[in-house]
């Protein structure tokens, strides 16, 4: 065998026995092509459109029925005017359609009318479609209607609201949820090089000689990072409000709570990889596929969640940022929604609840574990 070959062959059996190369070779593609398969929908978004129907003629009802059948809208009825508008702030609709009680009496007199449709702004990409799909679905409805071979000057004009971005400029709603990806990066990336560095180093046999128990190490992990982490927000915070003059509606202090309880969860995904990874380019790899991509893709960061299938929003539920994402947008350009803050912060709380408590079980006690 010559000194190539084998030398070539050395490296394949190094390649064999190194799992990071594995990672980067079979993993990460993997879990890449699964996402940009089927969670990921460039073709077009679908849209949660409430409607108040003021009219009950036949007529009426079928164009309803209209944007039930469309499988891009999901519809939610409401009976009042300020239980939609309700819905709109707290984000359960992306829209609101309001159709006046003398929509078809006005119609039938050969008189041109209007709908009203507000457009949640925070989620400024859904506000073109939202607009597009009314327009289409009731530009149909009309010419298919009794009230259309007789009156063809007439018209259905959509008045388009957006609330909370009247202007709808992306920046101020892409900003603010880029705070996740920050906040994410240095979370786990921070973290998870921590504990594989003591064993890259040695500097873990010194710490486990001593008689520190393993809630000290726990702490000692989290706390400087946490407070490095919390220092970056306020950093960044800043930078959006005073330099992009991304307006702030919310309130300081709820939004440096949750933002807490968001990093709580980042450290604890972090030291969770640390614990398991004996060496920093692996543990920053799998930092990278477990915190970074998911922030980005599948957080709604810049694909909505709602476009996503079934089981990919499932699986958001159980990452951090998604929860992050739903809470920040809402916090910078609608204002404190309690029953968004309550919420996020529940799921927040118990996922770095349940991270802390993986974390301190995976902590080694002893250089055999």
């Amino acid at each position: 065998m010559s000194i190539k070959t084998a030398f070539i062959k050395k490296e394949f059996l190094q390649i064999w026995r190194d799992p990071s190369s594995l990672i980067i070779a079979f993993i990460l593609p993997t879990i890449l092509l699964f996402i940009y398969a089927f969670a990921i929908n460039m073709d077009s978004l679908k849209v949660n459109l409430g409607i108040k129907n003021d009219d009950k003629s036949a007529e009426v009802v079928n164009l309803v029925k209209s944007f039930s059948q469309n499988p891009y809208i999901k519809v939610q009825d409401f009976y009042s005017q300020q239980e939609m508008e309700q819905a709109l702030v707290q984000g359960k609709i992306n829209a609101a359609l309001f159709i006046p009680q003398n929509f078809s009496q006005k119609l039938a007199a050969q008189s041109s009318t209007q709908l009203l449709l507000l457009c949640d702004g925070a989620f400024y990409n859904q506000v073109g479609f939202a607009q597009q799909y009314v327009s289409a679905i009731v530009e149909n409805w009309f010419k298919d209607s009794k009230f259309y071979p007789n009156i063809q000057t007439v018209s259905v004009e959509i008045v388009p609201r957006v609330w909370f971005n009247q202007n709808n400029v992306g920046q101020w709603a892409v900003v603010p949820a880029s705070l996740a990806i920050t906040m994410t990066l240095i979370g786990i990336l921070l973290t998870a090089l921590v504990i594989s560095r003591e064993w890259e180093r040695g500097t873990l046999e010194a710490l486990l000689a001593t008689n520190i128990s393993t809630f000290d190490i726990l702490v000692g992990k989290y706390v400087p990072y946490f407070v490095v982490g919390m220092a970056s927000l306020l950093f960044n915070v800043g930078w959006m409000i005073f330099v992009f003059q991304v307006p702030f509606r919310g309130s300081l202090l709820i939004l440096i709570l949750v933002s807490s309880l968001f990093l709580f969860a980042c450290l604890g995904v972090g030291l969770i990889i640390s614990s398991l990874c004996r060496n920093q380019f692996l543990a920053s790899i799998t930092s990278l596929i477990v915190g970074f991509l998911p922030a980005l893709m599948l957080a709604g960061v810049v694909f909505p969640v709602s476009s996503m299938p079934k089981g990919f929003q499932w699986v958001t539920w159980l990452l951090p940022p998604k929860h992050y994402v739903d809470f920040i947008r809402s916090e910078f350009l609608v204002g404190t929604v309690m029953v968004n803050v309550v919420k996020s912060s529940m799921f927040l709380l118990a996922l770095g609840m349940v991270f802390a408590f993986i974390v301190y079980r995976k902590i080694p006690r002893r250089l055999d574990d």
